[in-house]
């Protein structure tokens, strides 16, 4: 479905992370909403939300994709990162040139077929054109492992094929998401408002009649303090929380993702501040250059699911406000826990990660660990449409862990999909997909390692006392 009305005096984001914020930030400065108040609602106590995907060291910006629509939009995005003045994107040490370092292993488990190949092609194209800051002589392939160990100060960096890509960087994440925060400050509470400790109960609707025939469009959201917030236009961006929200039938699944963090010495700080970022697609294991004395290792993999019964509700208020009346569902959705370490598989992959980079740190502890809870969907595209069954209810989630590269320019795509007017490949790939598939089966930005159908509370309990879940 889609817009009910022309104009939208009162819009409402649920969820204050990178979605929800640039998507604010657009709307703000586009003609048609001049006249429009803008509400965001977040769960978290305190904003930002300290469990967001969001809120973190470090993300790699990179536009190594095997789709060429997301290159393009990477390098879209990657001329603002580049903006370092103050006031800009990338300023105030937001923003950190890095090499990126991509290896494989042709024909282990995990290994991503013919990526690099179409990843390079596209890198080429657009570096062809002219028009995008990208240069081909940033580009080196290497072909066996000698080559690629030369590239790295580590001894342990795998892999048989590769290359390096020069145009590439990464941000400090938290800063970035404070940055937005800023920029919403600056539009002014006449224009945004942002609440934080507003725990979304569920739907507000209500019929309307569309070309004589009764039709249910969403009209707010109802808190569980049992307050409502009337809104035109409701946008659920609540990133790996979405589907606990609404029951969106596979189309969006929260996964928890693994970090880790080794603190380093002075001397080896220096040693490696200037080292590529690294990442084996293969593994789907990668590391961020240090900084502050801290190294950052992950795994972007197929991750864990959490799997719990939800209950949906919806509450649909009579056209003449006089009543109401609820209705519940229910559906088993994955939901994220951010209570827990991460589990001893995971661990694991990031020791045998570490010592393979470095063998002389064998003995060296993990400063501290995290699950990082992406929403991602089965081909590895966003979920940016409007929901069949309501009008007035747009869906901007599905991050799949790579839509922060593009923090500066999304917020402009998902209100040209609102507005009816985004660019048709990228329609296509963010649609409502009818028939969406049962497993995943993306691979555009070469990630993904690490087993498939990982339950968390069963991981877990292989390393710890039941009494401690």
């Amino acid at each position: 479905m889609t817009n009910t009305q022309s104009h939208k005096s009162e819009v409402l984001i649920v969820g204050a992370g990178v979605l929800g914020t640039s998507t604010a930030l657009s709307l703000s400065r586009h003609q048609k909403y001049t006249n429009s108040h803008i509400t965001i609602l977040d769960a978290a106590p305190q904003l930002p939300n300290s469990s967001g995907a969001s809120i973190d060291t470090s993300r790699i910006l990179r536009a190594d994709y095997a789709v060429e629509a997301y290159t393009r939009l990477v390098s879209e995005a990657r001329s603002l990162w580049l903006d370092c003045s103050d006031d800009g994107w990338g300023g105030q040490g937001r923003y950190h040139d890095a090499r990126l370092l991509l290896t494989e292993l042709p024909g282990v488990e995990g290994h991503v077929d013919g990526y690099l190949e179409e990843s390079l092609t596209n890198l080429r194209r657009l570096a062809a054109s002219g028009k995008s800051g990208f240069h081909d002589e940033a580009l080196t392939e290497l072909y066996n492992r000698e080559a690629i160990r030369r590239q790295a100060p580590f001894p342990g960096v795998s892999g048989n094929t590769g290359y390096v890509n020069d145009n590439c960087g990464w941000v400090n994440a938290e800063a970035c998401v404070r940055y937005a925060y800023k920029q919403i400050q600056k539009v002014g509470e006449n224009r945004i408002t942002i609440k934080s400790n507003a725990r979304v109960r569920g739907l507000l609707t209500e019929k309307y009649a569309s070309t004589g025939t009764a039709t249910t469009r969403c009209c707010g959201v109802e808190l569980d303090d049992g307050s409502l917030v009337r809104a035109d236009l409701v946008v659920l961006a609540a990133g790996a929380w979405t589907s606990s929200l609404i029951d969106l039938g596979g189309r969006a699944v929260a996964t928890g993702q693994v970090l880790s963090y080794l603190t380093l010495s002075d001397e080896e700080q220096e040693t490696l501040k200037s080292s590529p970022m690294y990442f084996n697609v293969s593994r789907g294991m990668f590391m961020v250059p240090p900084h502050h004395n801290e190294l950052k290792l992950g795994r972007h993999g197929f991750g864990y699911q959490n799997p719990k019964q939800v209950q949906f509700s919806k509450l649909e208020l009579a056209t003449d406000g006089s009543s109401s009346q609820r209705t519940e569902s229910q559906a088993v959705v994955s939901i994220p826990r951010t209570d827990l370490p991460i589990p001893a598989e995971a661990e694991a992959a990031c020791r045998d990660f570490l010592v393979d980079l470095n063998p002389q740190w064998k003995d060296r502890n993990f400063t501290k660990t995290r699950l990082c809870w992406y929403c991602d969907t089965p081909t590895g595209d966003f979920l940016i449409d409007y929901h069949p069954q309501y009008a007035d209810l747009f869906i901007a989630t599905g991050d799949s862990g790579h839509v922060f590269k593009l923090f500066p320019v999304i917020g402009d795509k998902v209100v040209d999909a609102i507005e009816g007017c985004l660019n048709e490949e990228y329609r296509s790939l963010w649609r409502w997909r009818d028939d969406p598939p049962d497993k995943f089966v993306g691979v555009n930005d070469g990630t993904r390692g690490g087993r498939h159908g990982m339950i968390l509370e069963q991981e877990t309990c292989r390393g710890m006392p039941r009494a401690q879940l």
